[in-house]
């Protein structure tokens, strides 16, 4: 094993580990599951904040980037809708419906995860454009990170846009007690919005040359954060997760694997492939990135949506640990395997 591959094995590891001891605590009634709140909200409000200026910051500039914009909003809105149907043919109940949906559009794009993969398996210099032979490892995989962080950026506006209406659709009209419209325009200015502005700020620096710290990288800052936001971000799922026999519905189960799987990659590759037909094909990297992406489970965003619409999010619960574990034993062997 290479040493990016493990890498990214121990940071896996740890995440597992801090999942597990969330729920270890509230179990033995150590921390109360109300204390996820106050930890998602320092980490999403600093740590993921401060991720994302840091990763955004390393963009190549480029105006093929732009591609981001346009292919990402279609990777979370097709698979959402190919989710309603299915859920109907295979006799999910309407809330049911409704999570599959958001499930299947919102993926763990960010450094908990996909992100990260990149980070540390993404290290040829022949992808970067023009393949700079003069490129470091770290260099390449700081590239592919600030790619990661763009896309599941546009992911999480994207899905406040498109998936709410799809949520309160499937879920209790009245739950969150006001209009659709302005729990879209609350969600687009509050804190949950502070990681995809201070990406935009990175972005900004990225392109208008501003230098980055090199004692940021002497420090290792964005690996520290990378620690702290899984700590933060998988102890406090832990502590709200409620299992009470997380494979029931083995269906769903397998209809939402073969969405992320299988059908998500497939759309990934094909909208791909008609870019690099325009005058304006994407950058080999960010073509990396993407397909990387397309293969990693749902997000937690997924939780937090079904709870937001009374979609049952204890369901919601039990169907992103599945997936992930599905993810944990399929898919991401044969990706170290290639990639390592």
């Amino acid at each position: 094993m290479d040493p990016r591959t493990f890498q990214f094995v121990v940071f896996c590891l740890f995440s597992v580990l801090c999942l597990a001891g969330g729920y270890a605590l509230r179990r033995k009634g150590v921390v109360h599951e109300d204390a996820s709140r106050p930890v998602h909200f320092f980490t999403v409000s600093i740590i993921w904040s401060a991720v994302g200026l840091l990763s955004l910051w390393k963009l190549p500039p480029a105006v093929e980037n732009l591609w981001l914009l346009l292919l990402e909003p279609l990777l979370v809105v097709v698979p959402a809708l190919l989710a309603v149907p299915i859920g109907w043919l295979i006799g999910c109940t309407p809330r049911q419906i409704g999570v599959l949906a958001v499930a299947a559009g919102v993926g763990n794009l960010g450094f908990t995860l996909g992100g990260y993969l990149c980070y540390t398996l993404l290290s040829d210099p022949a992808l970067l454009d023009g393949g700079r032979t003069d490129a470091t490892p770290q260099q390449v995989g700081d590239a592919a990170l600030a790619y990661a962080i763009a896309q599941v950026t546009i992911m999480s506006t994207v899905a406040i846009v498109m998936l709410y209406p799809i949520a309160r659709h499937f879920g209790d009209i009245d739950s969150t007690g006001e209009s659709l419209l302005t729990l879209i325009r609350r969600s687009l200015v509050d804190w949950r919005a502070l990681p995809a502005l201070t990406a935009v700020v990175g972005a900004v620096f990225a392109y208008t040359h501003v230098p980055y710290p090199a004692v940021f990288d002497r420090i290792h800052l964005i690996d520290i954060l990378f620690y702290l936001g899984a700590l933060g971000g998988y102890a406090g799922i832990g502590l709200r997760l409620h299992l009470g026999g997380p494979w029931r519905g083995v269906r769903q189960h397998v209809a939402l694997a073969v969405l992320k799987f299988a059908i998500i990659p497939l759309v990934t590759l094909g909208l791909l492939a008609l870019a690099t037909l325009t005058p304006w094909s994407p950058p080999p990297l960010m073509r990396s990135v993407m397909l990387v992406e397309a293969f990693v489970p749902t997000a937690i965003q997924t939780v937090i949506i079904a709870n937001l619409f009374h979609l049952d999010p204890r369901w919601a619960s039990r169907l992103w640990l599945v997936n992930t574990l599905a993810f944990l034993v399929l898919p991401l062997p044969v990706m170290l395997w290639v990639l390592g």
